[in-house]
């Protein structure tokens, strides 16, 4: 491959021919922990081969305006708790966000590969992932996080 300015550069290893079609997978819907609306609500997620796959049903940017890199944001974000090994215990704000892209997608569904690795006598960690489109590879996320307890619920007699 000879890229625009004439170098030689090696083919995206995980480029497909075939595009892959993730509403085979099945969906998922996770509830807010807080019981109102969120990001979750505008977007179909499906789960399959180790991949989170997201498609933003209800934008939330005007993304003609704001373009390509606002459409993967979205899903992006969602790296680092798709990949959390403590669920229903800890809230995992990422203070940072940072999406490098190879790449346009090519379809309207993003996939994360995920990765985390959390220090829970800290109360940090890092998450991260590859993102895919329905072709293959099309950038990375990583993320610093921080862990915070769940506030406990208030007791009805304790109101």
């Amino acid at each position: 491959l000879i890229n625009a300015r004439g170098v030689e550069t090696p083919e995206i290893a995980d480029k497909r021919t075939d595009p892959i079609d993730p509403t085979g997978y099945p969906a998922r819907k996770p509830p807010s922990f807080h019981g109102k609306p969120w990001m979750m609500d505008a977007m179909d997620a499906r789960i399959g081969q180790g991949v989170a796959w997201f498609h933003q049903h209800t934008p939330i940017l005007n993304t003609a305006a704001a373009g390509t890199l606002s459409s993967v944001l979205g899903a992006a974000d969602w790296a680092h708790g798709i990949a959390r090994p403590l669920h229903n215990v800890v809230a995992d704000p990422n203070p940072n966000l940072t999406v490098h892209l190879l790449r346009r997608p090519e379809s309207g569904w993003i996939g994360v590969r995920p990765y985390a690795s959390w220090d829970t006598q800290r109360g940090i960690g890092i998450g991260g992932g590859t993102i895919l489109d329905v072709r293959g590879e099309i950038g990375s996320v990583s993320m610093a996080v921080a862990l915070v307890p769940f506030p406990k619920p208030v007791a009805a007699a304790d109101a």
